[in-house]
C-alpha cells in the first residue's frame, strides 16, 4: 500500500503509492478506467448476480428478474411480480462484494427497480519510508440504481433506463479522505424479441459523460461501455429448455470483450450453466424452490489463482406460475375452421367450462364477449374487408392474462347477385374480384355474359400487373377523353405495351373484343412460348389463322380449359366471364389467387386487406 511520509516530499510520494496500491486492487478485483492518469473503479465491472457470472456475463439479451436492474434495465418490462436478488462474495480473501436489488411491477407492462452494488476493503496496513507501521486505512466504492423498464407488447420491444449514484472513498489519512468522490450516471437499454426463440439486447452504460468529483476538486470519468447481445432459446422437449447467449462489450481505451454462455434446464427448477468471459471459463448451477432461487457461480480472473472466486446469489422470484389453462376448457363451436363466407359479419359461438366454477372473461379479436351463467357465448364479429380473416377467441384472468386461446381462419369472398352457385365461372369471378382485379356494377351485379370491351381488357391487364396508375390521364388516343372512366388504365396499358391502338391514333375503347383477340392479348401478357403450328388447335381455327400460334399456346397452358368440344368460335365476342376465366390462369393473376386460397399463410390478427379498386363499367 501507499507509504506514509511526514515531510512534503514524503507526502507527495505517499499519494502516488496510494494510487498505485488502489490501481493494483482495481486490476485484481475491479478493472479500472484510466482518464488523464486518474483512476476510477466501477464496482459493476466484476459482474452482478451468480446466474450471469456462471454464463460468462452473457446476459444483456436475457436480463430476467431482479438481475435486470444491473445487466439491462429493459428486462424489467416483463416483471409480473415482486422480485428480490442478493449476492455476496469475498474476493482475494480481503475485499467484500455485496449486491442487493429489488423490482416491483408499476403497471401490467412496466416495473421499477432499486439496487445497490457495494465493494470494500478494510484495515489496509500503511507503512512509512522505513517500512515501519504507520496505521491503517479503509477504501470502498458503491453504486445505487433506480431503474424503470417498459414492455411494448405489440412492438415486441422492451425499453428501460437507470439513474445511478456512484460513491467511492476511504479513511485513514487526509490524502485518502480527500480522494473520496461521487457522481451520477445513466444506463439505457432495449430488448427486441421477434419470436419466443430469439432475443436481441443492447445496454449503453454511462453513454453520457459520467464524472466523479473528489474532495480535492479533481474530476475523474467513467468510460462509456456499449453492451450488445443475442439469446437463442431451444426447447428439446416440453419440460426442457436451453438458453444460448453471446455478448460483446465495446468501450474506449479497452479492447472489445466477448462473452459466451449457455444454460440448460433439464426440468423447470434446475439449471446447469457454463460460459466464457473473454478468456476465463466459468460455470454455475441454479435451483428454484418455494419461490426462491439459489445460484452458484465459479468465475476465475486470469492467472491469479487466489482469485478463482465463488459467488452465491439468493433471490426471490415468486411462486411457480400455475397453469390455469388446466382448470378450464375453451371450445369454439362456430364458425368451423377454414370457412368461406360472403357476408360482412359472422357469428362466433362457443363454450367455456371451468373445474372450479370460476368466471373467465372471453375476448374475440380483443373485444369482450358476453358469457351466460352456463358458460356459453355468442358474438357477432364484423368482417369489414374481403380476404383473409383470423378470428382469435381468448379466455383471460382478472388481470387480463390470456390463459386459454383458440382460433379460426375465415376467408371472405366477393359475391355478385347474378353469379349463382351453379354458374360455370363462379370461382374465377369471385377469386379475381376478391384480390381486386375486377369489380361489378353499383347494383351488385357482374353481368358475366356481357361482351368485354377494349377498355375493360386494358383495365384487367394493368390491374393484374399491379402497375402504378397515373394520377391524371394524358390524351394518348384521339377517341379517349381524359375524363373517360378507364383513361388512366388505357394510358398505362399503352405505355407498358399490353394493348395497342389502331392506325390514325384511335383506341376504340368501347369496341368489343373477340375471342381470338382476347387470347392473343393474354398469351402475350403471360409471355407464353410460341411454336410453329402443324395442326389446327381447334376445328374452326386454321393452321394459317393469324392467331393460331397464340391460340395453340394458350390451349397448351391450360388457359382455355373451359372450352368444351372442338370449336373455339374465334370471331365471337369474348364475354366478361370468359376473360376472367382466362386471366385467372395467367401466371401473375394465378399467383395472387393461389396466395388468397392458401390457408397456411397470411392469416394474422386484424389483418388488413387492400380495398377493392375501381370497377369495370
Amino acid at each position: 500500500m501507499d507509504r506514509f511520509i511526514d515531510n512534503h516530499t514524503e507526502r507527495h510520494n505517499m499519494k502516488k503509492i496510494i494510487i498505485f496500491a488502489l490501481l493494483m486492487i482495481a486490476v485484481l478485483i475491479i478493472p479500472a478506467f484510466a482518464v488523464d492518469n486518474l483512476i476510477v473503479s466501477d464496482p459493476m465491472r466484476i459482474g452482478v448476480g451468480a446466474r450471469p457470472l456462471g454464463m460468462g456475463k452473457a446476459y444483456v439479451a436475457m436480463a430476467e428478474d431482479g438481475d435486470g436492474i444491473f445487466s439491462n434495465p429493459a428486462g424489467l418490462g416483463k416483471i409480473d411480480g415482486p422480485k428480490l436478488t442478493s449476492m455476496y462474495s469475498n474476493v482475494l480473501g480481503d475485499v467484500s462484494y455485496i449486491v442487493l436489488g429489488g423490482a416491483y411491477p408499476a403497471t401490467k407492462n412496466s416495473a421499477i427497480g432499486l439496487g445497490a452494488v457495494v465493494s470494500g476493503v478494510s484495515s489496509i496496513s500503511l507503512y512509512d519510508s522505513n517500512a515501519q507501521p504507520a496505521g491503517s486505512a479503509n477504501w470502498g466504492s458503491s453504486v445505487v440504481f433506480l431503474s424503470y423498464g417498459l414492455n411494448l407488447e405489440d412492438a415486441k420491444l422492451q425499453l428501460g433506463g437507470s439513474v445511478k449514484y456512484y460513491n467511492q472513498g476511504g479513511s485513514g489519512t487526509k490524502d485518502i479522505e480527500s480522494a473520496s468522490a461521487s457522481g451520477l450516471g445513466v444506463d439505457v437499454g432495449a430488448i427486441y424479441s421477434p419470436s419466443d426463440m430469439l432475443s436481441l439486447g443492447l445496454n449503453a452504460q454511462n453513454p453520457f459523460s459520467t464524472k466523479l468529483e473528489s474532495g480535492n476538486k479533481v474530476e475523474n470519468s467513467l468510460i462509456t461501455n456499449i453492451k450488445g447481445g443475442v439469446k437463442v432459446t431451444l426447447r428439446p422437449t416440453e419440460s426442457q429448455k436451453i438458453n444460448i447467449l453471446a455478448d460483446a462489450d465495446m468501450a474506449k481505451r479497452r479492447p472489445a470483450a466477448l462473452h459466451f454462455g449457455a444454460e440448460y434446464l433439464p426440468v423447470p427448477n434446475i439449471a446447469i450453466r457454463a460460459g466464457l468471459d473473454d478468456k476465463d471459463i466459468t460455470a454455475g448451477v441454479g435451483l428454484r424452490a418455494g419461490g426462491m432461487e439459489f445460484n452458484y457461480a465459479y468465475h476465475p480472473y486470469g492467472s491469479v489463482a487466489e482469485d478463482s472466486t465463488h459467488y452465491f446469489s439468493v433471490s426471490y422470484v415468486g411462486p411457480d406460475k400455475k397453469d390455469d389453462s388446466a382448470d378450464l376448457e375453451l371450445s369454439v363451436v362456430k364458425p368451423a375452421d377454414k370457412s368461406v363466407i360472403y357476408a360482412d359479419n359472422i357469428e362466433v359461438t362457443g363454450t367455456i367450462k371451468t373445474k372450479k366454477g370460476a368466471a373467465y372473461p372471453v375476448k374475440i379479436n380483443g373485444i369482450n364477449a358476453a358469457v351466460d351463467p352456463s358458460g356459453n357465448f355468442t358474438f357477432n364479429l364484423t368482417v369489414d374487408k374481403v380476404g383473409k380473416k383470423l378470428i382469435v377467441v381468448e379466455a383471460t384472468d382478472i388481470s387480463g392474462k390470456v390463459i386459454a386461446k383458440d382460433s379460426r381462419k375465415v376467408l371472405r369472398l366477393v359475391q355478385f347477385s347474378d353469379v349463382g352457385d351453379k354458374y360455370w365461372a363462379k370461382k374465377p369471378i369471385e377469386h379475381t374480384g376478391t384480390v381486386g382485379l375486377i369489380q361489378g356494377y353499383p347494383d351488385g351485379t357482374f353481368r358475366p355474359d356481357r361482351s368485354l370491351t377494349r377498355a375493360e381488357m386494358a383495365t384487367l391487364l394493368v390491374r393484374a400487373k399491379n402497375a402504378r396508375i397515373p394520377g391524371y390521364a394524358r390524351k394518348v388516343f384521339k377517341d379517349v377523353s381524359t375524363k373517360y372512366w378507364a383513361a388512366n388504365y388505357i394510358e398505362a396499358a399503352e405505355r407498358m405495351g399490353l394493348i395497342k391502338g389502331y392506325p390514325g391514333g384511335k383506341f376504340c375503347p368501347n369496341s368489343r373484343v373477340n375471342k381470338a383477340e382476347a387470347i392473343t392479348i393474354l398469351a402475350r401478357f403471360d409471355s407464353l412460348l410460341l411454336s410453329a403450328e402443324e395442326d389446327k388447335p381447334y376445328r374452326d381455327v386454321a393452321v394459317k389463322h393469324w392467331a393460331a400460334k397464340y391460340i395453340s399456346a394458350a390451349k397448351d397452358s391450360g388457359m382455355l380449359s373451359y372450352i368444351e368440344g372442338g370449336k373455339l368460335r374465334p370471331k365471337e365476342d369474348v364475354s366478361r366471364a370468359e376473360a376472367v376465366e382466362m386471366l385467372s390462369k395467367t401466371n401473375m393473376a394465378g399467383k395472387q389467387i393461389n396466395e388468397l386460397l392458401s390457408w397456411d399463410r397470411g392469416y394474422e390478427l386484424e389483418l388488413a386487406r387492400p380495398v377493392i379498386r375501381a370497377g369495370l363499367d
